[in-house]
């Protein structure tokens, strides 16, 4: 990697090209050249057995509530990621549940188009509607199960059909 960088070669300014308030920042720089950084003061105190003994039941109260909110933020995670399977799993059987029912509510839709397809043309097959009407209702004496009496309505029916037909 080093061999990458030895191609290139910086290029320095002269000092003679340089503004003068860029030569006063140079120079103010080349001031401080020989000295040796200078390291901070150093607060040298005497710690007693006490503090020592407070600072470690500290850190050792820190480190425990520390572990006990890592492991409490691991368990909302695991039920974080128990309710998130769930909710798949219970959306993927209700898109299931949606898509059979959406089949089988077709093919009774279509079921119950061909029926009524088919009576349109039952119904468009009989000229007479009057025939239609007399297929539906029992002509014959003693034909008709229901408790009420009918024979009215069969005669007017009846003497209607024989008015058609004549």
């Amino acid at each position: 990697m080093d061999d990458f960088f030895e191609d290139i070669q910086t290029h320095d300014v002269p000092n003679g090209q340089q503004s003068g308030f860029q030569e006063q920042q140079y120079t103010a720089f080349d001031a401080f050249e020989n000295e040796t950084p200078t390291q901070g003061n150093i607060f040298n105190a005497y710690v007693s057995t006490e503090q020592k003994l407070r600072k470690d039941k500290l850190r050792l109260i820190d480190d425990e509530r520390l572990a006990q909110i890592r492991e409490k933020d691991q368990q909302e995670r695991l039920l974080k990621s128990q309710k998130k399977s769930k909710a798949q799993e219970y959306l993927s059987e209700f898109k299931k549940q949606q898509e059979a029912d959406i089949v089988q509510k077709r093919s009774q839709n279509k079921q119950k188009q061909d029926i009524w397809l088919e009576n349109i043309k039952i119904h468009t097959q009989n000229k007479n509607s009057w025939e239609q009407i007399a297929s539906n209702i029992a002509l014959k004496d003693g034909e008709y199960p229901g408790q009420k009496d009918v024979t009215k309505m069969r005669q007017a029916i009846l003497n209607k059909r024989s008015d058609l037909t004549k």
